[in-house]
C-alpha cells in the first residue's frame, strides 16, 4: 500500500491502476481511509454504505472513485490507495470488458453468478418440476417495466413449501430473504438462490431441507433491483435503481437508493441518507416512491387498515406503533436482507443509536448467526446511521426479527472465493436462522443441535433404532459482547412430532458420557418401530439449557421397509384428440413416494404412438411415463419407474392419457401403483 498525499499525485496514481479499460477520471480504485473518530466514520459509511471497518485500526476499506476520494479529503480524512487491490480489480475489468455486451446467459469472468434472466429461468425450472414445493409469484414491475411494458423486468419471489402439508400445519412462519437490493453486490442474489435450490432439490433426501419445507414457508426475493442489477452485469458499478426522473446526474449517478427508500422513519436521521439524487445513498422524492420499493412492501408487509394494524402481507404485524414497544416473545418468522461486502450480521435500528425494545433477544439470534459466518454481530448503528432502511421497516411496522448480513469480500467477488468461503458459510446460517423461524425470539438462547443421525436408517416394523444428537450452547460469536453460556440439562427426541406442537412429549435422550454436566453434549435415545406404517419418518431432537431453555430443533429422516400396492381397474374412455384422466387415492404411508415408485399402466388403443401419458403426484408434480412412441403398435401394457421422492405419498394421484391424434378412441383398463421402500 503507498499513500499518495497530493490530489495531483492521487490521479496520476489511478490513471496508472486504471490502465487501458478507464480514464483516470472514471475508475474506480481500493482505498483504505483514516478514521479519527466515530463522526468520520459516519461520513465516510454514509457516503459509500458498504465498507469493511477494522476498529482496532481506525480504518475503512472500500472501492471509490476520484469523486469519492476528493470528498473524503475535503472532510480531513486520511486516504490511501491499495495498488495490489486496485490491480486485481482492474483485471477483472478488462476481463469483462474484453467479452462484448452482457447477454441473457452467464457474467463474463464471473460464471458462478447468474444474470437477472438466468435466475429467472431458475425459478420457473423448480416450479415446473416441483409444483407441490415451488412457486413463482409476481409481485409488481420494476421501474424500467412500469414505464414501458417492453423494458425491465417483473418483480418476482421464489415461494418454497410443502403445500401437501398445509392441511394439517394451518399455522406455518413464514421467512422472507430479499436478495441484491443493491445491484453491483453479486454475492447475495446467488446465495440466496442456492439456498432456494437446496430446499428443493433436497426434499425427501436431505433430512434439514424436508422437515423445513414441511412446516416453514420460503419467499425469496432473489433478485430485487433486476433494472439495476442488469448495469451491473456489465461491470459497472451500479448501486440504485435506474429511476432518472429526480434531476440531472452523470450517466452512472441517477437512481435511487432502495435501502433508503422505505416508509419506517424515511429521512428521520442525520447523515441517514441524501437528498442529492445524483449520490449512491438517496432516498427518493418520498418514502416508497419507487415501483420495487412499493412492490415489496406490500408483499411483506401489507397496509394498514382503519386501526393501523397491517394485514395482507405474509409477516404478521405484531408490533405496537411506539418505537419502545416490543413485539412479543412468541412472534413467528422471519426478515433477512443480504447485502455484501462489510462482513457483518446487523439487526434495527439503523435510524438511531437507541436499543430497540427486543434488542437483547434480537442480539443472541444475531451472535448465533455469527457464528456460522464469522461476521461480526451488531446493531446497525454500531457501524454507521441510515433511515429508510428494510431491517428498520419489517421490525418497525411489524416487531418481525429482522437482520442485513453483509457478506462477502467485495461487491464483484471471484468465483473461487464466493464458492470456497462466503456461498457455505452463509448457507449455514440461513440454515440456522430457518431452524428458528416457529420461535426466533426464544430458541437462540438455547443449545443449538449441531448434528443428529439415526441408527439404521432402514428397518421393518418392530426394529428399534436409535437417535444421536450433539447439543451445543456456546456457539455464538462473542466478538462485540458476551452471551451467557449455560450447560445442557436434558434432550429429547421426537418420533413423528414437532416438539414445537401441543400435546407433543416425546423421549428422554441419556447423554453419551453418563451425565448432561458440560456446555456441549452428546445424547442418545433407542426409539421403538412396532406398529410404524411403511414410508420415511422422522425424528427432531431439541436440547434444554439449564436456565430451562429450548434451541432449536434438528431432524433425521429412516425408512421402515415394506411395499403396498394401490390399483383401480374402472374404465375410463379416451376420446379422439381428448383427455381421459384416472385417481386413486393412497393412504397409510408415512412421509414421502419411494424413490423408485412403480406405476404399471393397461391402456387400451389402436396407435398407442398417439397417446401422451402423465402421472400426477399430490400437489401437481407430473412425471412423464410416455410420449408419442410406439407408433401403430396397439394397447400399452406396461411398467414404468420413477423417482417421487420429492412428493408426499398420501393423496389423490392422477393417470392423464391423452389422445392428440384424430381417428381413434381408447379406454384405460386399469392401472396401479406400487409403493416400496
Amino acid at each position: 500500500m503507498r499513500w499518495h498525499a497530493g490530489l495531483a499525485g492521487l490521479a496520476a496514481s489511478m490513471a496508472i491502476a486504471a490502465g487501458a479499460v478507464y480514464a483516470a477520471d472514471d475508475s474506480l480504485v481500493f482505498i483504505t481511509a483514516k478514521y479519527r473518530n466515530r463522526a468520520e466514520l459516519q461520513t465516510i459509511a454514509s457516503h459509500f454504505q458498504h465498507v469493511i471497518v477494522d476498529e482496532k485500526r481506525h480504518t475503512v476499506q472500500v472501492e471509490a472513485s476520484p469523486d469519492d476520494i476528493l470528498a473524503l479529503q475535503r472532510a480531513g480524512i486520511r486516504v490511501d490507495v491499495d495498488d495490489n487491490a486496485t490491480r486485481r480489480m482492474r483485471e477483472a475489468e478488462t476481463a469483462m470488458a474484453g467479452k462484448g455486451e452482457i447477454g441473457i446467459e452467464s457474467i463474463p469472468s464471473y460464471s458462478c453468478y447468474r444474470t437477472v434472466e438466468e435466475t429467472y429461468a431458475t425459478m420457473d425450472a423448480l416450479a415446473t418440476t416441483h409444483p407441490n414445493l415451488a412457486r413463482v409469484v409476481d409481485i409488481g414491475p420494476s421501474w424500467l417495466r412500469s414505464r414501458d411494458p417492453g423494458a425491465g423486468y417483473r418483480m418476482r419471489v421464489l415461494r418454497l413449501n410443502n403445500s401437501a402439508t398445509d392441511a394439517t400445519i394451518t399455522s406455518k412462519p413464514n421467512m422472507v430473504v430479499f436478495g441484491s437490493i443493491h445491484a453491483r453486490e453479486y454475492t447475495p442474489a446467488e446465495v440466496l438462490t442456492r439456498f432456494g435450490e437446496w430446499l428443493v432439490s433436497g426434499y425427501g433426501i436431505d433430512s434439514e431441507a424436508t422437515w423445513l419445507l414441511d412446516n416453514f414457508r420460503f419467499h425469496l426475493v432473489l433478485q430485487a433491483n433486476p433494472d439495476g442489477r442488469k448495469k451491473a452485469e456489465s461491470g459497472l458499478s451500479w448501486r440504485k435503481n435506474v429511476d432518472n426522473l429526480n434531476g440531472t446526474c452523470s450517466t452512472n449517478a441517477y437512481g435511487v437508493d432502495l435501502n433508503r427508500n422505505f416508509p419506517f422513519r424515511w429521512n428521520s436521521a442525520s447523515g441517514g441518507s441524501s437528498g442529492n439524487p445524483c449520490l449512491g445513498n438517496y432516498r427518493g422524492a418520498a418514502p416508497t416512491s419507487e415501483p420495487e420499493t412499493a412492490s415489496m412492501l406490500r408483499y411483506v408487509v401489507g397496509s394498514p387498515d382503519s386501526t393501523g394494524v397491517y394485514r395482507g402481507g405474509v409477516l404478521p404485524d405484531r408490533r405496537g406503533d411506539a418505537t419502545t414497544t416490543p413485539a412479543p416473545s412468541d412472534y413467528r418468522g422471519m426478515f433477512i436482507d443480504l447485502h455484501s461486502y462489510a462482513r457483518m450480521v446487523l439487526w434495527p435500528w439503523s435510524h438511531t443509536s437507541t436499543a430497540p425494545p427486543n434488542s437483547t433477544a434480537l442480539r443472541t439470534l444475531g451472535r448465533r448467526m455469527a457464528w456460522f459466518n464469522d461476521y461480526s454481530p451488531r446493531q446497525w448503528t454500531g457501524l454507521y446511521v441510515a433511515d429508510g432502511t428494510t431491517t428498520d421497516t419489517v421490525y418497525g411496522l411489524l416487531g418481525a426479527p429482522s437482520y442485513t448480513i453483509e457478506m462477502g469480500v467485495s461487491f464483484f467477488e471471484s468465483c473461487s472465493t464466493f464458492e470456497g468461503s462466503t456461498l457455505p458459510q452463509n448457507l449455514n446460517a440461513l440454515k440456522y436462522a430457518a431452524r428458528n423461524l416457529w420461535s426466533p425470539y426464544n430458541y437462540p438462547s438455547g443449545p443449538d443441535t449441531t448434528s443428529i443421525s439415526i441408527s439404521p436408517t432402514r428397518v421393518s416394523a418392530g426394529t428399534p433404532v436409535v437417535v444421536t444428537a450433539r447439543f451445543d450452547d456456546s456457539r455464538f460469536n462473542q466478538s462485540q459482547g458476551t452471551e451467557a453460556v449455560q450447560q445442557i440439562a436434558s434432550a429429547r427426541a421426537y418420533l413423528n412430532q414437532r416438539p414445537w406442537s401441543s400435546g407433543a412429549t416425546g423421549f428422554a435422550m441419556s447423554p453419551s458420557d453418563g451425565s448432561f454436566s458440560s456446555s456441549a453434549e452428546s445424547a442418545s435415545a433407542t426409539l421403538s418401530t412396532s406398529g410404524l406404517p411403511i414410508g420415511r419418518h422422522t425424528v427432531f431432537t431439541r436440547g434444554t439449557d439449564s436456565s430451562n431453555r429450548n434451541g432449536a430443533p434438528a431432524a433425521v429422516l429412516f425408512t421402515v421397509a415394506g411395499s403396498r400396492t394401490f390399483s383401480t381397474s374402472t374404465d375410463v374412455t379416451i376420446p379422439s384428440t381428448g383427455t381421459a384422466t384416472s385417481t386413486r387415492s393412497v393412504t397409510g404411508i408415512q412421509g414421502t413416494a419411494p424413490a423408485s415408485l412403480r406405476v404399471n399402466v393397461d391402456i387400451r388403443h389402436p396407435n398407442i404412438g398417439d397417446l401422451v401419458v402423465d402421472l400426477i403426484a399430490p400437489g401437481g408434480a407430473v412425471y412423464r411415463l410416455h410420449s408419442r412412441t410406439g407408433g401403430t403398435t396397439d394397447n400399452l401394457v406396461t411398467s414404468y419407474v420413477r423417482d417421487a421422492s420429492g412428493v408426499n405419498a398420501n393423496g389423490t394421484w392422477q393417470l392423464r392419457v391423452t389422445d392428440q391424434v384424430a381417428g381413434n378412441a381408447g379406454f384405460i383398463n386399469g392401472w396401479s401403483l406400487v409403493m416400496s421402500y
